[in-house]
């Protein structure tokens, strides 16, 4: 195969007409990876991929809106529960403040989840692929006695 022949299959010049020409090669534009094998290299994510991330962002603000209103809330009964001095009001505010501790750990979790689930979807689908061999051996409970025994009969 010729030199043009190769060249004009990757896209390229031919080496006989890059050393003839007097050009700058300072100013020649180079191509990323992802233009030039961008076509061949598309990763398709399905419906349930882009679905699951979709749900864990629903939540995540969902959760994220609880602990905003969350923490207005526990400002204003801090002030009830001081003007009341009533143990109730202490206890109230006490449940909140274990509520929203809990919710935030829920958000981090959900930060979590997401991470997990695009770096599965960005992930080779091949290398989830395992081999497992599975040895089974059928034997009565007679033979097995027998084995443990160390009877040959």
């Amino acid at each position: 195969m010729s030199e043009e022949k190769i060249a004009s299959v990757l896209g390229l010049k031919p080496l006989s007409e890059v050393l003839n020409n007097d050009e700058d090669t300072s100013k020649t534009e180079l191509l990323t990876v992802d233009e030039m094998f961008g076509d061949l290299v598309e990763h398709k994510e399905t419906e349930e991929d882009s679905e699951s991330v979709k749900d864990i962002d629903l939540a995540k603000k969902n959760i994220e809106s609880i602990i905003k209103q969350g923490d207005d809330s526990l400002v204003e009964i801090i002030s009830i529960a001081k003007q009341s001095q009533s143990p109730r009001a202490f206890e109230v505010v006490s449940n909140l403040m274990k509520t929203l501790l809990d919710a935030n750990k829920d958000f981090v979790e959900m930060s979590m989840k997401k991470k997990y689930a695009v770096d599965e979807m960005n992930a080779p689908k091949e290398a989830a692929q395992a081999n497992v061999t599975n040895n089974n051996l059928i034997v009565s409970t007679a033979d097995l006695l027998k084995m443990l025994k160390g009877d040959k009969s």
